[in-house]
């Protein structure tokens, strides 16, 4: 009986690994932005630039991060506020969003994000 309770459990555990693996190898930062990501890190700095830094590898997008790990939103653009809302709330409730930065851009110039149910 004790052998069979642990072949069980050794079944759950590797197929609990497997499904943690399957779900964070979507997670990826491509050269258009990154997807599916959390929201690591929210750095806002006096001179209204947001540095968003997510669970994604930045380097992987074909703009230059700032300091290798960042997006920016400047607080003048005109969606400012709601991006940054809309990060904020992704990253208060833990969930996960879809980050679209300007291709070539200084600084990873962000235009736009989604958060979709979970």
């Amino acid at each position: 009986m004790l052998k069979i309770i642990s072949k069980r459990m050794l079944k759950l555990a590797v197929g609990t690994l497997a499904l943690s693996l399957t779900s964070s190898a979507y997670a990826a930062c491509r050269s258009t932005g990154c997807e599916d990501v959390y929201v690591d890190i929210l750095y806002v700095n006096a001179s209204g630039i947001i540095h968003i830094g997510t669970s994604g590898d930045e380097t992987l997008m074909s703009c230059t991060a700032t300091s290798g790990v960042y997006a920016t939103l400047k607080r003048s653009e005109p969606a400012a506020d709601m991006i940054f809302s809309t990060l904020l709330a992704a990253q208060t409730a833990n969930k996960k969003v879809h980050i679209r930065t300007e291709a070539k851009s200084a600084d990873c110039k962000v235009l736009y994000v989604t958060l979709q149910k979970q």
